[in-house]
């Protein structure tokens, strides 16, 4: 139900297709400015990518305890109440089912009514946090490192935005018959059939996040991949040659970021 409202949330607020939803209530916390999370693709039929969460930040994995303090700005940046009318026919069905978690026999389409009010952006300040890292290297002893790095699919990624909910939130859903009034009730426990469901969530919920992908070379340095061109991942031995090109068009970009 929470993933259904956050999809709806990033689908229409677009920003290029950088937004991930939030995909659980329980790890909403771990979605926060330079959280690390990994980044997966399911399988060749899906084209879309998995985001898992880590109990790590950026910090965490770097050699040395220097903190980063790159700076990070918050802004408000819309508010939010929508209600929408979804097919429970076609190649989403499935995953809408799963998604809301209530009984939808008989029913062809599902209403959904969600209210998050003013929701908030906070972002890392990405030219402040390119001179933290500068000369900074990975422990390739951590235990996330160490795993990802036998993973050929899984690329290390830095949380650099999170949008957030400001006040308490609610959620709900209802299935019914396409045509008919869809009514939305809150928290009503007459509920026998399963039909509908709402949830209330706190203010500060992070519901979306956006990321930018690590490239971490054999010698422990690493390139925060600033643009949708540039690829994250672990950088093998028999790319080296490559690598070295690819490091020297990454440093170039970065001096023209910097200015």
């Amino acid at each position: 139900m929470f993933a259904a409202a956050t999809k709806s949330f990033v689908k229409q607020v677009g920003d290029g297709g950088r937004l991930v939803p939030v995909p659980s209530l329980s790890e909403a916390d771990k979605y926060q400015p330079l959280s690390l999370v990994v980044k997966k693709k399911r399988c060749f039929l899906f084209p879309r990518y998995k985001f898992t969460s880590t109990p790590f930040t950026l910090k965490d994995i770097l050699l040395g305890d220097r903190d980063i303090s790159a700076g990070i700005s918050s802004y408000q940046l819309l508010n939010y109440e929508d209600e929408s009318d979804v097919s429970l026919y076609g190649r989403r069905s499935n995953h809408i089912v799963n998604d809301v978690g209530i009984n939808v026999t008989g029913s062809d389409s599902i209403a959904v009514k969600a209210s998050f009010g003013v929701v908030t952006k906070h972002e890392v300040e990405v030219s402040t946090l390119l001179k933290e890292i500068t000369a900074r290297k990975i422990n390739f002893d951590h235990s996330l490192i160490r795993q990802s790095r036998s993973s050929r699919k899984a690329v290390l990624c830095v949380v650099m935005e999170s949008i957030r909910t400001t006040r308490q939130c609610s959620l709900s859903v209802h299935a019914g018959i396409r045509g008919e009034a869809m009514r939305f009730h809150f928290m009503d426990e007459q509920n026998p059939k399963g039909r509908e469901k709402a949830i209330v969530f706190p203010a500060h919920t992070t519901i979306a996040f956006s990321v930018f992908e690590l490239f971490i070379y054999l010698d422990g340095a690493f390139d925060l991949c600033v643009t949708s061109v540039s690829k994250g991942g672990f950088e093998r031995e028999e790319t080296t040659t490559f690598a070295m090109f690819y490091r020297l068009r990454n440093i170039l970009f970065e001096r023209t970021l910097l200015g």
